[in-house]
């Protein structure tokens, strides 16, 4: 009756997986709920700020680009339009 990848799941439906001398664990659970949810909220706070400055960087990279493509056109007397810097910028 008991197949081996669901061995939890039946012991969970099909017997007591209540203890009353499990209550001695109760503590700790609740210290480290909200200890575990600090961390968390911390690795979503340094992520995002990652991902901001990966945006950034990305960003002022694509802006670099484009100031150097106008550069160079108007050096080569050619006025920069915006369908002229898509095309280099695709080169």
């Amino acid at each position: 009756m008991n197949c081996n990848g669901m061995k939890y799941t039946d012991y969970i439906l099909s017997e007591r997986p209540y203890h009353p001398d499990g209550l001695v664990a109760l503590p700790t659970v609740i210290i480290a709920v909200p200890v575990l949810t600090g961390f968390l909220a911390g690795a979503l706070v340094m992520d995002g700020g990652r991902y901001i400055k990966l945006r950034l960087i990305l960003h002022k990279r694509e802006q670099s680009k484009i100031r150097y493509i106008r550069s160079v056109l108007s050096s080569l007397d050619i006025v920069p339009t915006n369908q002229l810097i898509s095309l280099l910028k695709a080169a």
